[in-house]
């Protein structure tokens, strides 16, 4: 009888476990510059290899969520004559992250957004179509 007490409170405290939601949500993270993870950065480099295009100045209204959604700038650099000496043009933008998946990024292993999508509030660069959505990295 013992037994069979025991195997009954066990599987009720089972039970209880699984149908109790998680009190604790997983933070997911952002690559800030490539190699650094980030809880709503206030910037994101886009373009790792030459740092042509970042968004910066980011306000976050939620995170933690399948799909983010904020607004900032988008700076681009137009590289002429060079990356280097080249212009910077600012775009207000809204943007929206989302695919969240585990990946490493700065040697730790972690949830983080893999894809921005961006939307120009006014207005918007030359071939404006390649700037709206972003495969993000982080090494």
């Amino acid at each position: 009888m013992k037994r069979i007490v025991s195997a009954a409170v066990a599987a009720g405290l089972l039970a209880a476990v699984m149908a109790a939601p998680s009190g604790a949500q997983e933070t997911i993270y952002a690559p800030r510059d490539c190699t650094k993870p980030k809880v709503q950065p206030k910037s994101i480099t886009l373009t790792c290899g030459d740092a042509q295009t970042v968004l910066k100045h980011l306000h976050w209204e939620d995170w933690n969520l399948p799909k983010v959604g904020g607004e900032g700038q988008l700076w681009v650099n137009d590289c002429n004559p060079s990356c280097a000496d080249g212009n910077i043009y600012k775009f207000e933008v809204k943007v929206r992250l989302l695919n969240p998946q585990t990946s490493t990024c700065g040697g730790r292993t972690l949830p983080m957004y893999r894809r921005a999508h961006i939307r120009f509030k006014d207005e918007a660069p030359p071939h404006a179509r390649r700037y709206r959505s972003f495969q993000l990295f982080c090494e």
